[in-house]
């Protein structure tokens, strides 16, 4: 009677992994692994719950209360009565406290618990993080994240180490601390990392080391299968978003920027764009590797299980003829045209936002 709670971390391809999961319910039902998919967005919303963070996704506390013990009810049900696994979560849980961590694995006591977090190279993840914050409305340069974040603004390094309040980036990035966060009542064998292939991999690569750590059937997944994903931006497209928030300011409700700005324009339109990509400036990626080696040998001196090539958590970073973080808008598009366009669509209500929606949108 086996619970699997991935946690995450962001931007490691956990979109992906979920609207594979959610696709392929039934069929994993039919082997005996429940993945719930009702009501629609219940991962999400005990996510939340658990991290007592409504107010950040524009969400109320009455939207999200009791969330995480619903969903935990129902995979309890399952595993109890048919004795078979069910997988949960959401990258929303990799930044819980220890106590909410504790709070939320409570609801599944008695059962077999094991928690795997998927992590991805630190080059990669650093653009990620920080185009992340710009969709959630930010206008900050790389250039000022990197000073302020990785390196800090003396220069020097503000890792995990450096002492005071840890910058958000690292985190939400240390796979290490996250697992010691999520498994410390748990046997280190029930701790799973999964490393998120390199960038020229098989596609399906990340959904065959996700179903080694959770003990999936592997064959039931079409890994291939076209699903939502979290697209990145291109620098070009994050340059414009930046001057789109510092034009917008906070004149919008949080949950009409999240619903207009960040999932309708951002996700929905400018991921579309065929638009390169921006890459962690070499400079860091001294910095990048010394933290993803330690954190490395932490997760195998506490006996957690590995899963994937460690050699991918090398950072990817900034080569000849890749685009700088911080460079200029798109040509084609018009910021004040486009804070236009946005401010009529956040007044058009939600009934016509709704009935735009995308079928994606409704799974859980």
């Amino acid at each position: 009677m086996r619970v699997v709670v991935h946690v995450g971390l962001t931007k490691t391809g956990t979109t992906h992994l979920q609207g594979l999961l959610a696709a392929h319910a039934p069929a994993l039902l039919g082997a005996g692994v429940l993945y719930p998919t009702q009501p629609p967005g219940l991962h999400f919303r005990g996510a939340v719950d658990v991290r007592g963070s409504a107010g950040v996704f524009g969400l109320t506390p009455e939207e999200v209360d009791g969330a995480w013990q619903r969903l935990c009810a129902q995979a309890r049900e399952h595993v109890e009565t048919t004795g078979g696994d069910a997988v949960i979560g959401h990258e929303v849980l990799a930044g819980a406290t220890p106590e909410q961590a504790d709070r939320a694995l409570r609801a599944l006591e008695g059962l077999e618990v094991h928690v795997v977090v998927t992590a991805r190279d630190l080059g990669r993840q650093a653009v990620a993080h920080w185009q992340e914050r710009v969709k959630l409305g930010e206008t900050r340069s790389f250039t000022d994240f990197e000073r302020e974040e990785l390196f800090g603004d003396s220069g020097r390094d503000r890792g995990p180490d450096a002492g005071g309040v840890r910058p958000r980036f690292w985190h939400g990035q240390d796979f290490a601390d996250t697992l010691r966060r999520w498994t410390f009542a748990l046997p280190p064998e029930r701790g799973h990392l999964v490393v998120c292939p390199a960038p020229g991999a098989p596609g399906e690569e990340l959904w065959h080391r996700f179903a080694e750590a959770a003990g999936l059937p592997e064959d039931l997944v079409d890994a291939t299968a076209d699903v939502r994903a979290n697209s990145s931006l291109g620098a070009a497209e994050v340059a414009l978003l930046r001057e789109v928030n510092r034009r917008l300011g906070d004149s919008m409700p949080t949950d009409v920027r999240h619903r207009v700005v960040k999932r309708e324009y951002a996700e929905g339109e400018l991921a579309a764009r065929d638009s390169l990509p921006a890459r962690t400036p070499a400079t860091a990626a001294g910095l990048l590797a010394d933290r993803s080696h330690a954190w490395l040998e932490e997760v195998v001196a506490a006996g957690h299980v590995v899963h994937g090539a460690v050699d991918d958590l090398e950072p990817v970073v900034a080569g000849p003829g890749d685009p700088a973080p911080d460079t200029d808008p798109p040509a084609d598009l018009d910021p004040e045209q486009v804070v236009a366009m946005l401010r009529t669509r956040a007044e058009g209500g939600s009934a016509q936002t709704t009935a735009r929606r995308p079928r994606w949108w409704r799974r859980g």
